[in-house]
Formats: C-alpha cells, structure tokens, sequence
C-alpha cells in the first residue's frame, strides 16, 4: 500500500465546514461590554429599530426586579410578610366547613401561595392563578399562570373575534373571559369564575394589553409604572460610568533620559527608548496579578488621577430614593443603610405598614372568596361570615424586649395594675390585684379596693335590714 490507501469499501470523507466564528464565552465569566448588554434593554423605550423589546409592561417589571437589586430587595421584604399568618378556624360556623377548609389548605402549598400573591400585587398589580377542582371534591390545586400570556376580554368562551377598535372610547370594561397565549399557539381560553384573579387599584385603571386593546377597571395597576424611566435614567448612568471608566488610561509607563543619556545620535536614542517600552510591556503582560514588576530606576509606573471621573453617586442616591418612596419601603429594608436617620426610618415604618397592610387586605379578602368557592365545589352551603379567616400577624409587632420594658415601666410609675401588666405579657392573672403607687418618690405597695379582703369586717348596722 502506497502513500494513499485506494480502498474502495471504504466511505470516503465528507466535507465538513470550518467556523470562523469566536467561540462562546463560558457562562461563568463576563466582559464590560456582557454587563453593558445585560441592561441595554432597559435603556431604550421599549423599541429597538426592528422589534419591539417587550411584549408588554409585565415584561418589562420582571426584568427591572432581576437587574436592579434595590427593587429586588424591596419585593423580597414585602412579600415574605405573607409569611407570618395564622387561621382563626373558631369563626367557622360547624365543624364540616372546618375540616373541608382544613383539608384544602393542606392539599395545596398554601404557603406559597400567599408569598408570590403578595409579591405579584407588588410587582405587576396583579395576581392570576387557574382553579383545578372536581365537584362533589372542592379545589385540587391552583396553577400559576405568566400574567405576561393571559389577556382579558368581555367576550364569551370560543366566540369569534370581534370587529371593534377596542379603543379609549370603546373598552373592555368586564372579565368574562380569560386566554392564554391568545393568537399564539396552544391557546386556551377559561371562564372568569376558573380564575382566581387579584388585583390592586384596579377600579379606574386604564391598561392596554400585549393586543394593543384598551380594558378599564379590569386589570390592576402596577407601582413599577412610575419607576419604568427612573430605571432607565438609572441603568443609563451606570452604564456610562462603566464605560467611560473602562476606557480612561488608569497607569501609564514613563522613561528618565538617563536610559539614553550616554548615546549621542537621536536615531539610536529612539530606538533604544523603544526598545525599552517593548520589553518593559512584554514583562507586565507576562506578570500573573499576584506579580511585582521589577524595572530599572529609570522606567516608573505611573497611576491616572481618578478625581476626573464625574461622581454619579448623588444621582443614584436620589434613583434609589425614589424607589422607597413609591414601593413606600424604607431604605433600611433594602440594604440602603446610608442617610437612614432614626426619625427618617420611623416614619417610613409608618408608611410601610400602611401599604403593607393594604396588600395583605386584598389578599385575604381574596382567600376568603377561594374558600367559598371550594366549599361551593364540595356541595357544602356556607356564606362569607361563616367561614374560617385569614389573620396576618401585624408588620410594627413589638417584641418581647419592648413589650417587657412597656410593661415594667408602666407598672413602675403606677400607670398600669399588675394584672393589666401580666395582660399585656400574655401570663396568666395572678390574683393578687395588687399596683404600685408612687408618693414622695418611694415606691408604696397598695391592694385595689376591690380586691380587699372585706369577710371579716361588720356591717355598721348590725345587719338590720333599715330600708
């Protein structure tokens, strides 16, 4: 056999096409210009030249709550709130819609459920889940839904579309339907009483879904819509500063005459100088980052000035700012410990508590309505009043620190009766009725006139009836 093998059985060799193409970049390592691109979206209006970026506004709030960790630290506080509840099963009228409701929240990841109910009313205004239930069973299972796929319409199941404009002067003003992914594939459309739907000032709201159709007091109204450009002015200046800082000479090498002092001919002088800068370039390119160069004394290092560089730092100060105001979190729940007073962060607590507990309303108003209807699925007859509820633990509690030093401090200045202390301590009454009262600052021990022990006294008048 020669140089080349000419044998016939064998296949011969298929043509295989060579990539000119960089190859990917590993998922654990970014660039400046990886950062940059990550938040290019926010930047823009929500266009590009060919395509629209996102489809509709519920996109855009996933992706601000994802990049930006002020909004992300804020979600995160409010939502696990939904954590701290309880169930006052002793409202239920009888012990059959008890142990139904009972069961119900025990077949579901109930949990759960509260949680992302509170963080979706924060973030988009709404929360849509579809109801899986049997009759003669009650409610199996409630499946979340992407609020970014699901449409609302006045129309009834599989009715053919509709000429109308659907626009300011013509809405869609009442949820009969819901679909999903509608003029895509694998559209599904459900019924409004198959979706538990929660929504937050939704009553004069005007929203325009991913069809470009206008709908009022239908879809509720999201607090991300007045941070849309505050994000964008934000990630804009961050950007630029990255750039800018990425681009700017940080050291620069400089090289004494004395290198070239002993030569005398300007050709040779130039050379030599740029001799030095190659070798000296190689060798720091060459360093690992834990290395030292070590140069002659007559080639210096030298550091660029960083003062030049403008100092966004106020601005995106006022950004975050803005961002507490409107979610109305204080900063301090966000990481944001800078310029948090006291006096500032109590009044924020204030103000927090107060939205807070307006989320948690709307959520437990619509538990209780899917309690209803689960009982209405397992044929039990009940009305809202009879049902067990939902109670959240209050967001300002005290804790056992502060509530023992309220409660020693109002008994040590004879404000408070020791049973009205022990009360507000959750003990257990102790009898005595006795409280502090304070006289010329000693501290007396005195028993309440109706605790005396009045058994042994007399009646003055013998106990002859004088009436």
């Amino acid at each position: 056999m020669g140089l080349f093998s000419r044998d016939k059985s064998k296949k011969p060799l298929e043509a295989r096409e060579i990539s000119l193409k960089p190859p990917a970049p590993s998922p654990f390592s970014a660039s400046i210009s990886d950062i940059l691109k990550e938040t290019e979206s926010l930047q823009t209006q929500g266009y590009t030249q060919f395509k629209s970026v996102y489809n509709t506004e519920f996109d855009l709030f996933d992706d601000m709550v994802k990049l930006d960790p002020e909004l992300n630290g804020a979600v995160r506080a409010v939502s696990l709130t939904g954590n701290k509840y309880s169930i006052d099963y002793s409202t239920a009228k009888n012990q059959r819609i008890r142990d139904s409701v009972e069961d119900f929240i025990e077949s579901i990841d109930f949990d759960d459920l509260i949680i992302n109910s509170m963080r979706n009313l924060l973030v988009y205004g709404n929360s849509i889940d579809k109801i899986v239930g049997k009759a003669g069973v009650g409610i199996t299972g409630l499946q979340s839904i992407p609020i970014t796929q699901i449409t609302i319409v006045d129309e009834p199941l599989n009715s053919p579309r509709s000429p109308r404009a659907y626009g300011k002067d013509d809405p869609i003003m009442s949820a009969v339907t819901y679909r999903f992914r509608e003029q895509d594939r694998d559209q599904k459309e459900y019924p409004a009483d198959e979706i538990f739907h929660l929504k937050i000032d939704y009553r004069s709201n005007w929203f325009r879904d991913r069809l470009n159709r206008w709908t009022y007091g239908i879809w509720g109204a999201s607090r991300f819509s007045a941070l849309k450009q505050a994000i964008r002015a934000k990630y804009n200046t961050m950007n630029n500063r990255i750039a800018i800082e990425d681009s700017m000479t940080k050291q620069y090498i400089t090289i004494d005459m004395k290198a070239v002092e002993h030569i005398t001919d300007p050709n040779e002088q130039r050379e030599r100088l740029s001799h030095i800068m190659n070798e000296v370039a190689a060798l720091i390119e060459s360093l690992r980052a834990d290395q030292i160069p070590i140069l002659p004394d007559y080639v210096r290092i030298e550091q660029m000035d960083m003062k030049n560089v403008p100092d966004n730092s106020g601005f995106l100060e006022m950004i975050n700012s803005d961002i507490s105001a409107v979610l109305q979190v204080p900063r301090v729940s966000q990481g944001q410990e800078r310029g948090s007073t006291f006096a500032a962060t109590f009044n924020a607590n204030t103000w927090s508590v107060q939205a807070i507990s307006r989320l948690q309303s709307v959520v437990k108003e619509g538990i209780s309505s899917l309690f209803l209807k689960h009982l209405e699925l397992s044929g039990i007859v009940a009305r809202r009043r009879n049902l067990p509820t939902l109670i959240f633990e209050p967001v300002d509690e005290e804790s056992p620190y502060q509530l023992m030093q309220r409660a020693a401090m109002g008994f040590e200045k004879g404000i408070l009766t020791k049973e009205e202390a022990r009360k507000i301590l959750n003990y257990e009454p102790s009898g005595e009725g006795e409280y502090n009262d304070k006289k010329n600052g000693d501290m007396i021990k005195t028993v309440r006139p109706d605790k005396l022990d009045t058994s042994t006294v007399k009646p003055e008048n013998n106990g002859e009836n004088t009436t």
